[in-house]
């Protein structure tokens, strides 16, 4: 164990084929940290705070990264070395224990390993629940699409948290083809959170023949069912839907249905709603919600527009989230926006400034 320590604190390259290595160690508690290791090889900290914390001695700038261990992925701009990879992979599907392959799961999702994807189907058939849900949490990390129909037979699954994270990863994927099938185990589960997920499933992929249903739950005793109502209608961008939209923010009082009203009058062209995205970046309770919706709302042009000034605000911690949500959606004129803050006078600003700008470069911009 002491070794396998040593490597991951020696932090270089060459330390990876040693890991590997470690991978296949009769001892199962080797095996854990040396992936845990791997993966800490291309996000630094991991290991102090990831799956099995196996480092107590973590800073307040690694465990605020760190804190939502579900949320954890890698750069898209990361690429995994080949020996890694293949060791993950094979982790997976013949380690010698179902812990082993669930973390070798988890791994290959964070480091967006698209290569593993038919390891990862294969695995969803040894019917072990905890590596189920976690290839399906890998999936929502590697994004392809062409995923999607391949595991809609999940949302039949007896265990109502598979369920639900089946239905939570094709709304991500916006596997379109299962709308009625996310609809049907809506309306007929009886379980809550079931619906919710299938509900907000639906939420991420609109239609027509779905709005209706949206507008029913606009004004639902659930908070939870009212949110997602109105990021459906604010996704299907009908100007039809503006009016009941703008009659609901009036009335709400819930703090995250506000939220999801302003990401919805925002989507809809109601750009004066911004204002109340970016002011929750400063806030812990709300930005992990503000900044995704601020991300998916900025492949806009406009909006990237719009949130420019924004990005030089006193607010440090809205220059630094900014920074992410260009990082994701900005194009090749966001380059020379963020260019500027490589001399802002925050460190972690001038950080994510760098990263960003990094990143959209390998995008080709």
């Amino acid at each position: 164990m002491s070794v396998v320590k040593s490597l991951i604190r020696l932090d270089t390259e060459a330390s990876l084929e040693p890991l590997c290595l470690a991978v296949r160690d009769g001892i199962p508690e080797i095996r854990y940290l040396a992936i845990d290791g791997i993966v800490n090889f291309y996000l630094p900290g991991y290991v102090d705070t990831g799956f099995g914390g196996f480092f107590r001695s973590v800073s307040g700038r690694v465990e605020a990264l760190f804190s939502d261990v579900d949320a954890v992925v890698a750069d898209p701009d990361i690429r995994i070395n080949e020996t890694a990879l293949r060791t993950l992979r094979q982790s997976l599907t013949g380690a010698p224990d179902m812990r082993t392959r669930v973390r070798a799961a988890r791994a290959l999702g964070i480091l967006r390993a698209r290569q593993a994807i038919p390891d990862l189907i294969e695995a969803l058939y040894f019917n072990n629940i905890e590596l189920v849900e976690e290839i399906l949490r890998a999936f929502q990390k590697i994004k392809d699409t062409s995923v999607g129909p391949r595991i809609v037979f999940l949302l039949s699954f007896p265990q109502e948290e598979i369920k639900q994270a089946a239905a939570t990863t094709l709304g991500l994927l916006q596997t379109e083809s299962t709308v009625p099938d996310l609809r049907q185990l809506f309306e007929n589960s009886r379980d809550k959170k079931t619906r919710l997920a299938a509900f907000d499933a639906l939420a991420f992929m609109p239609q027509q023949q779905t709005a209706p249903l949206f507008v029913q739950y606009l004004d639902d005793r659930e908070k939870e069912l009212r949110a997602s109502a109105v990021l459906g209608l604010g996704r299907l961008k009908d100007p039809g839907y503006l009016g009941p939209l703008q009659q609901q923010r009036d009335k709400e009082r819930d703090g995250r249905v506000r939220l999801a009203l302003a990401f919805a009058l925002v989507a809809n062209g109601q750009l004066d709603s911004l204002e109340e995205l970016v002011s929750d970046l400063t806030t812990r309770t709300r930005r992990g919600e503000a900044r995704p919706y601020l991300v998916e709302l900025a492949r806009e042009e406009a909006v990237r527009e719009a949130l420019r000034p924004h990005l030089y605000s006193t607010n440090a911690a809205i220059r630094k989230n900014l920074c992410q949500v260009y990082a994701a959606s900005g194009d090749s004129a966001s380059i020379s926006y963020l260019e500027a803050l490589l001399r802002d006078r925050d460190a972690e600003v001038v950080q994510e400034a760098s990263r960003a700008i990094r990143i959209l470069r390998s995008k080709g911009f």
